[in-house]
C-alpha cells in the first residue's frame, strides 16, 4: 500500500476514506479518493491484505468509492496504478482506458515498475451499464459454467411415490390406495418435496387410468397442501393407445393436473415394454398443451432428446421445459456421470433438468444431480429399497429425507412448492 505521508501522497483526508472490516473489527484493506474539480474525481490507495485477496473485498471498496464521487458529481475518474495485474483488474471490472505514464516519485517496494499508468473511466457509463454486465455475464455463466451451490438456484425435489408394476409384496411400503397415496404425497410435501407424480390403483391395487382416481388423489392432495404440484402420469406401459392415456388430462378445476409425464420414445423394461409411438406422444403433448398442462418430459437416452427439439421445432412444445433423465434401465442409456453430463448438454435451451436413476443407482444419480446442479426425482417408483444390499425397504419419506440431507451438505437450498412453480412458470 502506500505510504501516507510520502512525497506521492502527503496526507489522507478521513473523510474520504473507507475501510473493510471483519466482524471482530480488524481492518482488511483500504480505499480513498479526492476530489479534483465539480466534475472530476481521484483514486487515492487501495489496498487488500494478501490473505484477503481473490474474496472481493477489493472490488467492494472500489465500488464504495465510486458511488460517494457519482454522489458528488462526479463524471471522470483519474485511478494511477503499477502493477499490470492491477492494471488489468481496473480494465477489466471497471472499463478503465489508459491515459498516459507518470514518473514514479517513490517505490512504495514496487523497484521494477519505474512509472504510473494513468487510467480515466466513465463514471456515467459504468453505472448505467452495471446492470446489463451483470446480468450478461450472470447468463454467460449459468450457462456455460453454472455453480451448484447458486443460493438463486434451489433444489426441486420430485416425488414418483407408486408407479406401474411396484407391489407390497416386495416392499409393503410401496403406497396403492388413494389414501395411502394422498398421505404420503402429504409426508414428502413436508420433507421438502414439491412435485408428487402420481400414478393411480384401482380398489384391488391395479393400475388404472380412470381419472376418476386421478380426480379424488388430486382434490384431497390440494386440500391438505395446495401448493404442491400434482403431476400425473400418462405412461404407456400397461396400455398404449391415446384414449385411454389421455383421460386424466380432461379433468378439471381443483382437479385439473399442473403437469403431465411424457415419454419421448418407446423403450424395454425387464418386465416389459412401454409403447410411445411418435403419434401418440404428439397427441399427448398436443393436448397438454391446450389444456395449459405442463408436459414432464421423460429421456432414458440421447434419441428422446432429438424428439423434444423435433417437438419444439414445430412449436408442439415450447417455453420453459421440464426433463427428467431416468438412467440405470438395461435397455436405455446407462447411469453414469459422462451419460448424465451428455444428456443435460444435449437438451434445447430453456430446460429444466432433473436425474433419477433406477434401482441401486438411484441415489448415485440423486447426488451427481444435486452438485451438477440440476434437480432430483426419487421415490418408490424406481428404487424399492434404501441401501445397496435390498435388505431394508425404502420408504418415499425416507428417499426424500436422504436428498434433503444430501443438498445440506452441499449447502444447496431446497425449493418450496411456490418457488418451484415461479421457476417452472406454472
Amino acid at each position: 500500500m502506500h505510504h501516507v505521508p510520502s512525497v506521492e501522497m502527503p496526507e489522507l483526508d478521513i473523510e474520504s476514506f473507507f475501510v473493510a472490516r471483519l466482524e471482530n473489527g480488524e481492518i482488511i484493506g483500504a480505499a480513498g479518493y479526492e476530489i479534483l474539480s465539480a466534475t472530476k474525481g481521484k483514486t487515492t490507495l487501495l489496498g487488500v491484505y494478501p490473505e484477503f485477496q481473490g474474496m472481493g473485498v477489493g472490488k467492494a471498496l472500489q465500488i464504495r468509492r465510486l458511488e460517494a464521487m457519482a454522489d458528488r458529481g462526479v463524471k471522470e475518474v483519474v485511478t494511477n496504478a503499477d502493477r499490470p495485474d492491477i492494471i488489468v483488474w481496473y480494465k477489466k471490472h471497471f472499463g478503465y482506458k489508459e491515459a498516459g505514464r507518470l514518473k514514479k516519485l517513490c517505490s512504495f517496494g514496487l523497484c521494477e515498475e519505474e512509472y504510473w499508468t494513468t487510467l480515466i473511466m466513465d463514471l456515467d457509463s459504468y453505472f448505467s451499464g452495471i446492470e446489463e454486465k451483470e446480468t450478461r455475464i450472470s447468463e454467460y455463466m449459468a450457462r456455460y459454467d453454472p455453480s451448484p451451490l447458486n443460493p438463486f438456484d434451489p433444489l426441486i425435489i420430485n416425488v414418483c411415490l407408486t408407479g406401474m408394476t411396484t407391489s407390497k409384496r416386495v416392499n409393503p411400503h410401496v403406497p396403492t390406495s388413494v389414501d395411502e397415496i394422498v398421505e404420503d404425497a402429504i409426508r414428502v410435501y413436508d420433507m421438502g418435496a414439491s412435485i408428487v407424480h402420481i400414478h393411480a390403483r384401482d380398489k384391488n391395487g391395479i393400475p388404472t387410468p380412470d381419472a376418476g382416481y386421478y380426480e379424488k388423489i388430486i382434490r384431497a392432495i390440494r386440500r391438505e397442501r395446495e401448493d404442491m404440484v400434482c403431476c400425473v402420469t400418462t405412461s404407456g406401459r400397461n396400455w398404449s393407445d391415446f384414449e385411454r392415456r389421455a383421460e386424466v388430462l380432461y379433468l378439471t378445476g381443483d382437479a385439473k393436473p399442473d403437469m403431465a409425464s411424457l415419454t419421448l420414445g418407446s423403450l424395454n423394461f425387464l418386465t416389459g415394454a412401454s409403447t410411445n409411438t411418435i403419434t401418440v406422444v404428439e397427441q399427448l403433448a398436443m393436448t397438454m398443451r391446450e389444456r395449459g398442462i405442463m408436459p414432464e418430459l421423460e429421456v432414458f437416452d440421447s434419441g428422446m432428446v432429438n424428439l423434444a427439439k423435433y417437438l419444439e421445432r414445430h412449436d408442439i412444445i415450447g417455453g420453459k421445459k421440464y426433463f427428467n433423465i431416468l438412467l440405470g434401465n438395461i435397455n436405455t442409456a446407462p447411469a453414469t456421470i459422462g451419460t448424465l453430463s451428455h444428456l443435460a448438454q444435449a437438451l434445447p435451451e430453456n430446460s429444466i433438468w432433473a436425474a433419477a436413476g433406477l434401482g441401486g443407482f438411484q441415489l448415485p444419480m440423486n447426488s451427481a444431480a444435486i452438485a451438477a446442479g440440476g434437480h432430483v426425482r426419487v421415490g418408490l417408483e424406481d428404487n424399492l429399497f434404501f441401501d445397496y444390499e435390498k435388505e431394508v425397504p425404502a420408504t418415499n419419506e425416507m428417499l426424500v429425507s436422504r436428498v434433503v440431507k444430501m443438498a445440506d451438505l452441499l449447502q444447496r437450498p431446497v425449493a418450496s412448492a411456490r418457488k418451484t412453480r415461479q421457476m417452472l412458470g406454472i
